[in-house]
């Protein structure tokens, strides 16, 4: 009877650390979703300055942000057309309801003018490495939210034909 209660505590304690397993994969899944959301919204919130779809993604704070900097831009009549060309998640970290990510990002920036549509400023490369800190949107929820945006690092890339 003894084998058989140890065998059955120790299956027990495998399944309790597989599924803690498949909700952790679950989870690094959600937040990077998040994340890929949050880029592909920013993207059209710039060109449109309509902000209102980034409120599931984002706290107040960090949507008002965004509205300051989107609307600076279009008060001078100009929009930025923006391209996430590679998105590269170096390190996610989640420990209870939060979560903390780092990634590599490269995108193109071409700043156009409102009514015409016409570039006022070349395109350019930039190099970007994010800290991500998420939190979840709610205790019954497994849905995440960004709390916070920092740029670690920003390093302009030379363009392709121009040495």
């Amino acid at each position: 009877m003894s084998r058989f209660i140890r065998f059955l505590t120790l299956a027990l304690t495998f399944v309790c650390l597989s599924c803690a397993q498949i909700e952790k994969s679950q989870d690094k899944m959600l937040v990077k979703d998040t994340i890929m959301s949050y880029n592909k919204l920013l993207i059209e919130a710039a060109k449109t300055g309509n902000t209102e779809p980034l409120k599931d993604l984002l706290i107040q704070r960090e949507r008002e942000k965004l509205n300051h900097w989107i609307a600076s831009w279009h008060d001078s009549n100009v929009y930025m057309d923006g391209r996430l060309e590679n998105i590269k998640f170096k390190n996610i970290t989640i420990s209870g309801n939060a979560a903390n990510v780092i990634t590599s990002e490269d995108w193109v920036y071409e700043y156009k003018n409102l009514e015409t549509r016409q570039s006022v400023l070349p395109a350019s490369a930039i190099y970007y490495e994010m800290e991500y800190i998420l939190q979840r949107a709610n205790k019954e929820d497994k849905k995440w939210i960004i709390k916070e945006i920092k740029i670690k690092a920003e390093k302009k890339k030379e363009e392709k034909g121009n040495k």
